[in-house]
């Protein structure tokens, strides 16, 4: 593996676990990412911890300030308006264009393929399992729709609602499934109006229950 490669993956390798004490509250929320001790803990230089940075940013897990230590972000009712706001925007529009693609002539086997494992875990009784082959059931949305900017786009939407996730990850797991199997089958049958309100009303569902779950979710701050 040539020196940058291996360095990014170093840096990957520690923003998830950074990301993975934050999401558990092992760093609470409001207090600094504290280079040297996770520089011990980790067994790593500062380097890979400062390069994860950026990108615990943009997942909206930390605040960076100069000269200041990075801070976790707090989650607050605003915070998730917005996410879920520009979530029913894009995540229809995603959808319409995989559902025209297919339409015209485009393989959707990999999204069968995602929807057919999230149900395997579901099935398993692997949540954790389950949360993460969902994600892929949008990954897969984005690709099939042919535009690189939602990948660019959406990969931290999704980061941060993994963040909320937490507290909802053992409620109704087989209503979302069921939800992503509608618009799986909408897209499948190139249906692109039919997948783009498929679409938004999973997306108005998922806000739903992450306000009624998220007073539990490591972080979270009444007040803002």
């Amino acid at each position: 593996m040539e020196q940058g490669a291996a360095s990014a993956s170093l840096s990957r390798r520690v923003f998830d676990e950074i990301r993975a004490r934050i999401l558990d509250g092992r760093i609470p929320a409001g207090e600094p990412v504290r280079e040297r001790d996770l520089s011990a803990e980790l067994d790593v230089s500062r380097v890979p911890i400062r390069e994860a940075l950026p990108m615990l940013e943009a997942a909206g897990l930390v605040a960076l300030s100069p000269r200041r230590p990075a801070v976790v972000t707090m989650v607050t009712r605003s915070g998730v308006d917005e996410l879920y706001d520009l979530r029913s925007a894009l995540e229809p529009l995603a959808a319409r264009k995989a559902a025209s693609a297919v339409a015209v002539g485009a393989d959707v086997s990999a999204l069968v393929g995602a929807v057919t494992r999230a149900g395997e875990t579901l099935d398993a009784g692997d949540l954790p399992s389950f949360h993460r082959e969902s994600g892929g059931i949008h990954a897969a949305i984005e690709s099939l729709a042919g535009n690189r900017l939602f990948v660019v786009i959406m990969e931290p939407l999704r980061e941060r609602s993994n963040r909320l996730n937490v507290a909802n990850m053992e409620r109704d797991p087989s209503v979302r499934h069921n939800e992503h199997l509608s618009l799986v089958d909408a897209i499948a049958e190139g249906n692109p109006e039919l997948a783009a309100a498929v679409a938004y009303s999973h997306v108005e569902w998922g806000r739903q229950r992450t306000f009624e779950t998220l007073s539990s979710v490591p972080g979270f701050d009444p007040t803002a």
